[in-house]
Formats: C-alpha cells, structure tokens, sequence
C-alpha cells in the first residue's frame, strides 16, 4: 500500500454513517415530542384566549339574556358572535391540524356559584 495516500477507507466512512444514524435515532424522536408538545400548548393558549374573550362580552354584557341566571344552567355563544363583536381575532387557527377554527365552535357558559365556568368546544 501506498503510505501518501489520502482519503477514507470504506470501512472509516461505514463507521461515520452508523454512528450518525444512531444520533438521528435518539434525536428525531425527541424533536418530535417536542414539536407534539409545542402544538398543544399552543392549541391551550388559543383556547385561553377564546375563553378569555367570551368572559370580556360577558363583562360587558352583565345583564344578557344570554347568560345563564340559575345555578347549573348553561347558555352558548359562538367564537363567530364574539368575533363580529370584536371580543376575539378572526381565523384563528388550530395549531393541531393547522386549520381554523369554526366560526360555529361554541363556548358554554355555566352559571356556578359565585359566577360562571366557560368551556370551548371546537
């Protein structure tokens, strides 16, 4: 064999492709649990911020005949009533399947004892 020679050998450049196969067996599944994990605070953000609008027409509209006034009882709004009313943005979009909302999701609004629970279902 010629000692001046440069280059890898087949068996060095193997070595390197299993080790870097390896590395990209423990990352990617990481990566993607991350990624998982990333989209469903995302989607609990959006939805904190849906309920957060139906609470502000709620403060703004104490006395509706769509809120609920007997403990236990529930009444709806639509994310499209409380966005043509300005209480949330429009299109917005569902980190989890990368779609928008539907202008027909309802948030549910409960009378509980001392005020009320809301609940989005989209």
């Amino acid at each position: 064999m010629d000692k001046n020679r440069k280059g890898f050998t087949l068996v060095e450049i193997l070595g390197v492709m299993v080790l870097l196969g390896l590395i990209a067996l423990i990352i990617i599944p990481l990566v993607d649990k991350h990624i998982v994990e990333a989209r469903e605070k995302a989607y609990q953000t959006q939805i904190n911020n849906i309920i957060l609008g139906a609470k502000s027409w709620a403060v703004d509209n104490p006395l509706s005949e769509f809120l609920p006034t007997d403990e236990g009882d529930i009444e709806e709004i639509t994310l499209g009533d409380l966005m043509e009313e300005g209480y949330v943005e429009y299109d917005i979009v569902n980190p989890k399947t990368k779609k928008k909302f539907s202008r027909e999701s309802t948030i549910e609004i409960q009378k509980v004892k001392n005020g009320y629970q809301y609940r989005f279902s989209g």
